[in-house]
């Protein structure tokens, strides 16, 4: 990041990883919960207003969390590139500032654990490390280290402490279950294994009782394995959960597990009978989290489908809190109005208002993806395009079916565009061919346009519904005019153009691709008169320009949100927050805001610095 720019303000987030285990949790102090999005860890208050704040820090997706049983400190660690090895920081919660940031594992760090004080932090590395490090969290010295299996089982995947000791706590995984103990003097650690009688099970999940007598493990068997740790022995196995237990929790009875399983449902388990004396409905995705507020009366839940649940204790009845996408988000757009938008991503597409993060509406096609989209002008209705090849028009208020135009394009519908005078549509495929449909009382295909060779990435019409550019992979964009379908300009680059925006006053167009550059283009004679390097790695995925016309922002693969003056081409502020390519960007029409979406299914809401020209 260059010396001048100025970091991006982001002001709210929609999004979870929910295929992290174990990752919401609810803080001590019972007002916030904690979880990874992407490479950063939100902090969200509870009650009232959902007010978030971000512990930014990681460059790639944040792969285990926790939080000191004192609440003064949140852990995280990160997965990277194969070969080097994955970070650890330690925050300071009050401040929301990084304490310590320390380095061991190698890939991937997969499991975190405080002791009961908080003075000690044991880490687990992930399979191509096969290490459990012991660090005092002060100095940020790594104690000792030593691996985690004894040759005969696999990778350990999960760790927790005791509620007494300091320096006791246990390792679970693949066949292996070992009870650990901390030499404070020589700074060594040593592993007992735990009996288990001939026993084989895959441990995902540990939690330990209040007194440090038993431990109970949740296995992808579908059983809980009590096990006493004053020997180190199995003590009893029961229940029988489908698609195996995910996660566990201690209720504040004692003798009560909420056990979290694979089909989504959440039950209460009775340690000493063995029997589950109460189910839940099913959650949308195999659940992932179960975290207690306070003693117990709530508790939270959260799924790979990127969901998170309230759950009453009392009577096992749960209301959504927050829903995401879990696939990569492939478009967004803002109706005329800037106070909502949408994205589509997966089989789905959804309205969010802008300043509460709240969905809207949800659109769902299954078992199909949907590439594109487009809010007509007037309102009236939401047209996309999808995979199967298919347009779909659904009503903004019901998301109810209006029409469907089975093979409107060849491979697939992969961008799309709307006129101004909102009787027109145009589509474009992976075959190369951009329509032009005309809807009224019945839908009809108008026009064919048959030049370019490779997909068609992105469309814009300009405010007289007479003349269109299109983008496409075979390294061509092409001027069209709408009223007798031919070809006006031509632009050549030695690229795969992922996006092309008309300027305000459609004198120009500016493009994005896969050579890394902007390129403003005159489009009376299609003649280059500027390119600039965006980006050190990887393509510029997405470009959108303000309605003023003086400044623009572009994403892409290196994750970075950056806006520049038009005029000058000088950057002026970065955003740092997503850790999947950026696919697409879109300023609000009141220049307020700024929406972004990645691969990683995160959306982030940034305040645009640059207000509107005429507001200045």
């Amino acid at each position: 990041m260059a010396s001048a720019d100025v970091p991006l303000q982001l002001k709210g987030c929609i999004g979870f990883s929910g295929n992290v285990p174990h990752a919401l949790l609810v803080h001590p102090d019972r007002e916030h919960i904690i979880y990874p999005l992407g490479c950063n860890v939100v902090v969200e208050k509870i009650g009232g207003k959902k007010a978030q704040s971000f512990l930014q820090g990681h460059n790639d997706f944040v792969s285990c969390i926790a939080v000191s049983k004192s609440g003064q400190y949140v852990a995280s660690g990160q997965q990277t590139h194969m070969g080097f090895e994955a970070e650890i920081i330690i925050w300071d919660f009050a401040t929301r500032t990084e304490v310590n940031r320390f380095k061991l594992h190698r890939v991937k760090v997969q499991a975190l654990a405080f002791s009961p004080s908080g003075k000690y932090l044991v880490s687990l590395g992930g399979e191509d490390d096969g290490k459990v490090s012991f660090w005092d969290v002060e100095t940020g010295k790594a104690l000792c280290s030593a691996t985690t299996g004894n040759g005969r089982g696999g990778f350990a995947e999960t760790v927790t402490f005791g509620n007494n000791s300091e320096t006791m706590f246990l390792t679970g995984g693949n066949e292996t279950l070992r009870v650990w103990s901390f030499d404070e003097e020589k700074s060594k650690i040593a592993a007992q294994t735990v009996t288990v009688r001939g026993l084989r099970r895959v441990v995902h999940c540990m939690v330990v009782d209040e007194a440090d007598e038993y431990a109970y493990c949740g296995t992808t068997t579908g059983d809980v394995i009590q096990i006493g740790l004053k020997h180190a022995v199995l003590k009893a196995k029961g229940g029988t959960f489908e698609k195996g237990v995910t996660d566990l929790a201690l209720t504040g009875a004692g003798d009560q597990l909420l056990v979290g399983t694979g089909t989504g449902k959440i039950c209460l388990l009775n340690t000493k009978t063995w029997k589950t004396t109460k189910k839940s409905e099913v959650c949308d995705g195999p659940v992932t989290s179960v975290s207690l507020r306070g003693e117990g009366h709530e508790f939270f839940v959260g799924t790979k489908s990127s969901n998170m649940y309230r759950f009453n204790m009392a009577t096992f009845e749960s209301t959504v809190r927050a829903v995401a996408h879990s696939h990569a988000v492939n478009d967004v757009q803002f109706p005329e109005v800037s106070q909502l938008y949408g994205t589509c991503a997966g089989d789905q597409i959804r309205v969010w208002h802008t300043h509460t993060n709240k969905e809207l509406l949800r659109i769902t096609i299954p078992n199909k993806i949907c590439n594109a989209f487009v809010f007509l002008k007037s309102g009236d209705a939401i047209v996309s395009g999808w995979n199967d090849g298919a347009l779909r028009c659904h009503t903004p208020e019901t998301g109810r079916l209006a029409f469907e135009i089975p093979n409107g394009n060849g491979k697939g519908v992969t961008a799309m565009a709307a006129t101004h005078n909102n009787s027109q549509l145009l589509s474009g495929g992976g075959d190369g061919q951009v329509r032009l449909w005309k809807f009224g009382s019945s839908v009809e295909l108008v026009q064919t346009l048959k030049e370019h060779t490779g997909a068609i990435t992105s469309i814009m019409v300009n405010s007289t519904d007479e003349e269109c550019v299109t983008s496409s992979v075979d390294g061509t964009c092409i001027v069209w005019d709408l009223l007798k379908f031919t070809r006006k300009q031509i632009l050549f680059a030695n690229t795969l153009f992922k996006q092309v925006r008309y300027t305000p006053d459609e004198a120009q167009v500016l493009t994005v691709g896969t050579d890394r550059k902007v390129g403003y283009w005159e489009v009376f004679d299609g003649m280059l008169i500027r390119e600039m390097e965006l980006s050190l790695s990887g393509p510029v995925n997405g470009v959108d320009i303000t309605g003023d016309g003086s400044h623009y922002v572009a994403g892409g693969s290196d994750k970075l949100v950056k806006v520049y003056s038009y005029k000058e081409g000088v950057r002026t502020h970065v955003g740092m927050g997503h850790s999947g390519a950026i696919t697409r960007l879109k300023v609000s029409p009141d220049q307020q805001t700024l929406v972004s979406v990645s691969t990683d299914g995160a959306i982030l809401i940034w305040g645009f610095p640059h207000a509107a020209a005429s507001a200045e």
